[in-house]
């Protein structure tokens, strides 16, 4: 063979070897990620989804999850998302159809109440409603110690919560005070506070000290706490809800293969240690993930007989009679 020859042939033998391996470069696209939570912990768990899958793209949208979920189900007919990420149980529930079922490879880790039976969503974190108080603006001796003392009139002008129909943590507040104390309760507290439209002013206006008194999930209140901010949770006296928000694939999403493996690593102990770190302090939804240090242990904790279900069917007629409740205020 001329030297010609013998350089062409080798030349389309490197081509074809090109070729050959193109498939598997190309085929790690995107992944687009719907996260209900700060943008810092999406892209806490991007950044270490793809120090696994770096060729991997990963799109992250936060929002609250009203109006994720809204625009999930405005999408439906072509989906722009792969992942919804830490949404609250009651939203999934509601809107299960929206969802792709998918058996994740962590499946065996997880005991069958924090998994869908359809394995539409998988449990994430269990963030616990509290109360959270300003210490400087008053004394833990007088604070409220459980959901009712929110209907105190002395109360007026010093409580923030976030707009239920806005934030599922929001709603899961609203769902807890209503299956312990119906909508008397309800009007009285609405009477005495300040609606926000956003979950993270709830408990960031308590910590600046512009009100004393707001409604979170108890990982809030440690968030401040390591930034130096005088509060304190308050576990109510009556018991508060064992629930847990929860990931999902997107069913019809533009990026399904990748959005398996995004879940698979949203299901590991891994994602689940980073959630349960400095500065997210999240329960976990896996029983080999320890409680947050500072968090109290959740043996210690009252629980009332939280009915998930019952909040997610009657989601609609309450936030309807919500906004009824704060027209007339």
């Amino acid at each position: 063979m001329r030297p010609r020859s013998a350089f062409a042939a080798a030349l389309a033998t490197l081509l074809l070897a090109g070729l050959t391996c193109a498939p598997t470069s190309l085929a790690v696209g995107r992944v687009v990620i719907y996260n209900a939570d700060t943008v810092e912990f999406g892209e806490a768990f991007a950044k270490a989804f793809n120090s696994q899958h770096p060729d991997i793209k990963v799109e992250i949208i936060s929002a609250g999850v009203g109006q994720l979920f809204t625009r999930v189900k405005a999408e439906a007919a072509r989906p722009q998302g792969d992942i919804m990420l830490a949404a609250s149980k009651e939203s999934f529930i509601q809107m299960a159809d929206l969802f792709q079922p998918y058996v994740s490879k962590r499946d065996a880790d997880f005991p069958e109440r924090m998994k869908d039976k359809e394995r539409r969503s998988y449990g994430f974190s269990m963030p616990l409603q509290v109360l959270i108080i300003n210490t400087t603006l008053i004394p833990a001796a007088e604070a409220p110690r459980a959901w009712k003392d929110l209907g105190d009139a002395k109360w007026k002008g010093k409580i923030i919560m976030a707009n239920p129909a806005l934030s599922g943590s929001a709603y899961a507040q609203l769902a807890q005070m209503l299956q312990l104390h119906g909508w008397p309760l309800v009007q009285q507290v609405v009477k005495n506070a300040t609606i926000t439209s956003s979950s993270k002013l709830a408990y960031q206006g308590v910590g600046t000290g512009e009100f004393a008194i707001g409604l979170t999930g108890e990982e809030n209140v440690f968030r401040l706490k390591s930034e130096g901010r005088p509060v304190e949770a308050v576990h109510p006296a009556e018991g508060t809800g064992l629930r847990y928000d929860a990931v999902g694939i997107i069913k019809g999403g533009p990026n399904p293969e990748n959005a398996k493996l995004f879940l698979d690593f949203l299901n590991s102990k891994e994602a689940h240690t980073i959630a349960a770190g400095n500065p997210f302090f999240r329960r976990s939804a896996r029983k080999d993930v320890a409680p947050p240090p500072g968090l109290k242990p959740t043996g210690e904790i009252k629980f009332f007989d939280y009915d998930v279900e019952k909040a997610a069917r009657d989601k609609a007629a309450n936030l309807k009679k919500f906004e009824e409740v704060m027209a007339a205020k």
